[in-house]
């Protein structure tokens, strides 16, 4: 016999009648990860079984045996956390000032129609630019350190931050804008109670994009030229015919991904707290 429970809508501030209760709402929330541990535990037998087989050739795609005999080994190996370290630092470094610079920008753009009339076409021109042909500019001016992968994982990261920060901005209810005029609010008071909390879901889902290309740009820059980090990793591996070895670097790469996903995501929960609580009252 499923339970009742009520709760209120915290926009209304209306009873609502949930069923199921708390054993409802576990099942529910266990579907994803469940789902997923069986979708991954399918597919890495499928491929074991396709290689055993020799429909796939092991040389392009290793068994997911050998694959996770390599990432053991690598994690036992000392220097591997020397090159995730460095990874790590420019993929943080880089997604950091990413998104501060382009929520700036976007800010600004958002809201001076002057400033992104003048600005946009370099905008546009920017983001039409294959970001990897910066990779080799950026070796050649900062050098082979550090220094140019955050540079390239800045370049790569702030776009998607800029653009969702100035369409959020810019798409606040303007009626919503002149009530407040009309109470005798500052236009600061416009910004930080009504058009930034408004924008807050479209940002975060520019952040969320941006660390994802934070990650991409430090792993170009290390394939372009690197004496060390992940992507250095990969390609010395993949020179040396180390297929398993290069999967299990992969393999790591998707896990750092997930993690800092993930994290953001709890962030973005707690910040936009609104948002959770209407998906939690309609059932999304």
């Amino acid at each position: 016999m499923s339970e009742r429970t009520a709760t209120k809508d915290p926009v209304t501030d209306k009873p609502v009648v949930q069923a199921g209760g708390l054993d409802s709402g576990w099942k529910e929330r266990s579907i994803g990860p469940i789902g997923a541990i069986i979708l991954a535990v399918i597919f890495v037998v499928t491929v074991e079984l396709l290689v055993l087989n020799e429909i796939l050739n092991d040389i392009i795609v290793p068994r997911p045996t050998d694959v996770f005999s390599a990432l053991i080994t690598t994690l036992s190996e000392g220097f591997f956390y020397r090159h995730l370290w460095v990874t790590t630092l420019e993929v943080l470094i880089g997604f950091v000032v990413g998104t501060a610079l382009g929520f700036a920008l976007g800010a600004l753009l958002g809201i001076s129609r002057r400033a992104r009339a003048i600005s946009y076409p370099y905008v546009v021109a920017f983001q039409g630019l294959p970001k990897v042909v910066l990779a080799p500019v950026f070796i050649t001016i900062f050098g082979f350190g550090i220094e140019s992968k955050i540079v390239m994982a800045i370049a790569i990261s702030f776009f998607p931050v800029l653009i969702n920060t100035m369409a959020g901005l810019t798409g606040v209810d303007p009626q919503a804008r002149r009530l407040m005029r009309s109470l005798n609010a500052s236009e600061w008071h416009i910004f930080t109670k009504l058009s930034l909390p408004s924008s807050l879901p479209l940002i975060f889902a520019g952040i969320k994009t941006g660390l994802t290309l934070a990650l991409v740009g430090a792993i170009v820059g290390e394939f372009v030229g690197a004496e060390s980090g992940l992507g250095y990793l990969l390609d010395v591996y993949s020179y040396q015919l180390e297929i398993p070895r290069v999967w299990a670097i992969t393999t790591i790469l998707a896990a750092m991904g997930v993690i800092l996903f993930l994290f953001i995501e709890w962030v973005d929960r707690k910040v936009v707290f609104w948002q959770s609580r209407r998906e939690l009252s309609t059932g999304m």
